[in-house]
């Protein structure tokens, strides 16, 4: 690893006790004894990267899911595995047999059929192992883990990532163009410190029973069953208010660009049904949902997030000016007498 001090590549016997042994100053991790496989220089560096060189703040949730990325099984990791496993061994059973059928002449196929029996097996334990580490490594163990030594040597996250998962919804104030709704609080808070809230003149809330009338209402939601259905159970509960759908779509996380894909439960049937009945999803993305696959909000890079979340709003903003200028050229917003009648 690299001393965060002083830039020396330090073999493991030389930086005992979380000390460089060239500079003599300490630091918060050593790549061999985390379960991440993380420096103090890679943490600087996805930070760094993450904030999109410092021009965005990111929250603790996003740092996590971005540094315990490669600890996660991608979505198609362990079914393309099996699948490989499937294919593989079959092929090295019959190499093995042809080469034990023809004696002598057919050591070349049990050869082959012995090296790729044993290149399947260590891809399928591999795969097989990744799935269950990525189990040990929530929040919490990062927090308790990795930000607390960072904390202790340090005095301070790293720049840009702040330590705030909780958000209140804010009332309606004159002159919002729209609600943007989600459930993942931490989502609003990296929103909310990067100065979306008053750039677009919207609202965020964590709650249905939040959402103000009479503005366009924007949903964020999770790659996953309960996520794809939010939309329409909004729009149920709304009946005639313009609700959009911003995503994250499971197709943008099957892509396997970006987003790490996360493995839960399957869904029950009844899900599938529900979910096949909008019309919004593909066959592949059903499929994928089926399986148990899905995608967090918090998992997208946040350039990547804010990139998206702003074409929305701009776009839902930009609808509400419309309508609004068209009101006041009628004057709709002045009628004579206005302040008296109320």
């Amino acid at each position: 690893m690299i001393c965060p001090h002083c830039d020396k590549r330090l073999l493991r016997r030389e930086r005992p006790d979380l000390t460089c042994s060239t500079c003599e100053r300490r630091f918060a991790l050593d790549p061999k004894t985390n379960d991440l496989g993380i420096s103090d220089v890679g943490i600087r560096r996805l930070t760094e990267k993450l904030t999109d060189g410092g021009r965005l703040k990111i929250t603790v949730e996003q740092l996590c899911f971005a540094a315990t990325r490669r600890n996660r099984t991608a979505g198609r990791g362990r079914d393309g595995a099996i699948g490989c496993s499937l294919i593989g061994l079959p092929i090295s059973g019959a190499l093995l047999a042809v080469g034990a059928h023809e004696g002598g002449n057919g050591l070349v196929f049990a050869v082959f059929g012995a090296v790729l029996l044993i290149g399947v097996v260590v891809q399928l334990i591999a795969k097989l192992v990744g799935t269950r580490r990525e189990e040990k490594l929530p929040i919490g163990y990062f927090r308790s883990t990795v930000l607390a030594r960072w904390r202790e040597l340090y005095g301070a996250l790293p720049p840009g990532v702040v330590d705030r998962t909780a958000h209140h919804d804010a009332a309606l104030l004159a002159g919002t163009k729209a609600a943007l709704f989600c459930q993942d609080s931490s989502v609003l808070v990296f929103l909310e410190i990067n100065k979306i809230p008053q750039k677009y003149e919207i609202v965020l809330v964590t709650e249905a029973r939040a959402i103000p009338e009479a503005v366009p209402v924007i949903v964020l939601h999770d790659a996953d069953p309960a996520g794809c259905l939010l939309t329409e159970r909004i729009r149920e509960t709304l009946p005639g208010r313009r609700v959009i759908d911003a995503g994250l779509p499971p197709r943008s996380v099957m892509s396997g660009k970006g987003t790490a894909s996360l493995r839960g439960p399957r869904p029950e049937p009844a899900t599938l049904y529900d979910l096949r009945a909008t019309g919004a999803l593909t066959a592949a993305e059903l499929a994928w949902l089926a399986k148990g696959w899905t995608g967090a909000l918090a998992g997208v890079p946040p350039v990547k997030l804010l990139a998206a979340v702003v074409r929305v709003v701009e776009r839902a903003t930009a609808a509400v000016d419309t309508d609004r200028r068209g009101a006041e050229a009628l004057g709709f917003l002045s009628w004579p007498g206005e302040e008296a009648a109320r």
